[in-house]
C-alpha cells in the first residue's frame, strides 16, 4: 500500500478526518465521475454527505503528497545546502 502525507485540509465536507501533516496509508485508488484521482484511506471515514446533501467518497489525491517523494525532496534540498 502507498503511504501519503496530507498537505491540504482546507474546505472539507463534514465528517472528514484528514489532518494536514499527518501520514496515511492508501487502501484503494480510483477515478471519480469528474476524472479526479481519489484515495480511499485506511482506518478513517471515507464517505459522507456535503452541506448541500451530495454524497462524497474518498479524498482527492491533490490533498496529499506521496511519502517517498516528500522524503526525496527533503533529502535533495538538504544536499543543495
Amino acid at each position: 500500500m502507498k503511504k501519503v502525507v496530507c498537505i491540504n485540509d482546507k474546505k472539507l465536507p463534514p465528517g472528514t478526518e484528514i489532518v494536514e501533516g499527518v501520514e496515511y496509508e492508501v487502501e484503494d485508488i480510483f477515478i471519480n465521475p469528474f476524472d479526479q484521482v481519489v484515495y480511499i484511506i485506511a482506518g478513517i471515514n471515507n464517505q459522507g454527505e456535503t452541506k448541500l446533501g451530495m454524497m462524497w467518497i474518498g479524498y482527492l489525491s491533490t490533498r496529499f503528497r506521496e511519502l517517498e517523494k516528500a522524503e526525496a525532496v527533503e533529502e535533495y534540498a538538504y544536499a543543495l545546502n
